[in-house]
């Protein structure tokens, strides 16, 4: 199952009548919802409504966003609840399935993907019918491969179908209500892009989704299959009715599922219960091992900066874990070491941030201190059309007042022997780091609209003989590819310059 850095994409599902159809087959399609940046939305009646948290309190790291419709008007129907579920959408695009459809090929990735590269399209998958008994296969597939229809598989951006109006509502068939929007789609500009080998599993009776055609009123026809109109003549929304009864941004489970994901580690301390109950514009995310002597002035310095502080120690041998406090500190683990990981390690602070809600969050290493005279974060922060800032760092040589100016870099923002590093991203809801590498790898989930702060950091890592020796013997016995740019032997030739010097 493939991971991309950001889906940016709400999956909307009416279950109407089919909670048990739904809780029944989401263990199956649950690793594809919990990917980057993907939400999914509920649509249920309000009788449904304990049923439905019962069922998605065991799965945390999908973005869960559940709504009732109008509670004393009668059920809701399903071109009704899609409506309902568009308009509550957050993300860009919206994938429209039905609560039986099962996953057989990642259809969610296949059509994403493929509106990257097609961005003025919407996209169409097929759906497969089958009896609710039989178990879908490679020889089953082949065996009923002239079954598949091209309806209920449908992803396209918010925005083209706030332009449309959604579905119109005068038809409450699947098919030809799929069928009208899509003629609207096209009407109005956008253009179809069928992708066959995108295919849903539904449990049904085919033929009569085959033959939805043939029950349509002659007085209907032209409406679904010729639309003049761009808009759907529908009655004027109940969404001043609609009730949002949970949702991933306000985690009001968050407390008790923490606690159930810390307690698989090792060790665990939570400053108070409290903590879930606040929202904090910054939270800093620091991966330990055996600092000792620097974790102290790093949390005394971060604090200073961030609203709140998730501390994950790799099982040091030291005591860095027992002298680690902050009055910022929210959260401090310690995990078993079973190798070196630092992807690793960074996806389980991502799991943990994922309980807080917090608006950025940015990764510091223990061996980094924010550089008093340069720092403006929180002025950034306020830039609505920013998701990822980058920091500057400037590698400390010898003493706390220089730093060396001729060390090469990748990351082409940096110059003069100061590196830019992706560190901090806005939260998007439960993300994860998907690069393949487990160390030097950009250290956010995802890199997008793009802002290269005024903020500087002071990296320790490099300060002495002795740490930059202990790196380099660290780094060539993991077989680092990036030893030979970073940790070259020293030639006491090295350019340093002092940092009261600095300009950005």
């Amino acid at each position: 199952m493939k991971q991309l850095p950001d889906f940016d994409l709400s999956i909307v599902i009416p279950l109407c009548e089919q909670i048990e159809t739904f809780t029944c087959t989401l263990p199956l399609k649950v690793k594809c919802f919990e990917r980057n940046g993907i939400e999914v939305v509920l649509v249920i009646d309000k009788r449904a409504e304990c049923k439905i948290l019962d069922c998605i309190q065991k799965y945390p790291f999908v973005n869960w966003k559940v709504i009732s419709g109008a509670e004393n008007e009668t059920s809701l129907n399903l071109v009704q609840a899609f409506n309902v579920g568009i308009r509550q959408a957050t993300k860009q695009y919206i994938l429209l399935i039905e609560p039986e459809s099962e996953f057989y090929t990642d259809v969610i990735c296949d059509l994403r993907e493929k509106l990257d590269v097609y961005p003025e399209h919407y996209a169409i998958g097929q759906s497969l019918f089958l009896d609710s008994r039989e178990e879908i296969d490679e020889q089953l597939m082949e065996q009923y491969r002239d079954n598949l229809l091209s309806y209920g598989c449908t992803m396209v951006k918010k925005e083209f179908l706030e332009m449309v109006g959604g579905y119109d509502e005068r038809f409450v068939n699947r098919e030809e209500s799929e069928e009208n929007l899509c003629r609207r789609l096209e009407l109005s500009g956008i253009r179809r892009l069928f992708l066959p080998g995108a295919v849903l599993v539904r449990r049904g009776d085919y033929l009569v989704h085959k033959e939805w055609l043939n029950t349509l009123s002659e007085k209907m026809l032209p409406e679904v299959l010729l639309p003049v109109e761009i808009n759907a003549k529908n009655k004027d929304s109940k969404s001043n009715l609609e009730m949002v009864i949970y949702d991933w941004q306000e985690h009001r489970y968050a407390r008790l599922q923490c606690k159930d994901y810390l307690s698989k580690l090792k060790q665990f301390e939570i400053s108070s219960d409290n903590i879930f109950d606040l929202s904090y514009p910054l939270i800093a995310l620091i991966p330990t091992y055996n600092e000792s002597k620097r974790i102290t002035d790093c949390l005394r310095n971060v604090e200073k900066y961030c609203d709140g502080i998730i501390l994950l120690d790799d099982d040091s041998t030291d005591d860095t874990f027992q002298i680690s406090h902050s009055d910022k500190l929210l959260v401090k683990a310690k995990k078993v070491r079973t190798e070196f990981n630092d992807k690793q390690n960074r996806n389980i602070l991502l799991d943990i941030a994922s309980f807080f809600k917090a608006e950025w969050f940015i990764f510091i290493d223990a061996d980094e201190l924010f550089y008093d005279r340069f720092m403006d974060l929180r002025n950034v922060m306020k830039k609505s059309e920013i998701d990822t800032i980058g920091i500057w760092i400037a590698n400390l040589w010898d003493s706390m007042e220089t730093y060396r100016t001729d060390m090469q870099d990748t990351n082409s923002y940096s110059k003069d022997g100061l590196w830019v590093r992706w560190r901090m991203f806005r939260n998007k809801g439960r993300m994860q780091i998907i690069h393949q590498r487990k160390l030097h790898f950009p250290s956010v989930p995802y890199v997008q609209k793009t802002y290269v702060s005024k903020t500087l950091m002071l990296h320790t890592g490099y300060i002495n003989s002795s740490c930059r020796n202990g790196k380099r013997i660290f780094y060539e016995k993991e077989n680092d590819s990036y030893v030979a740019l970073y940790y070259q032997q020293e030639t006491g030739k090295e350019k340093l310059r002092d940092i009261n010097e600095i300009e950005l």
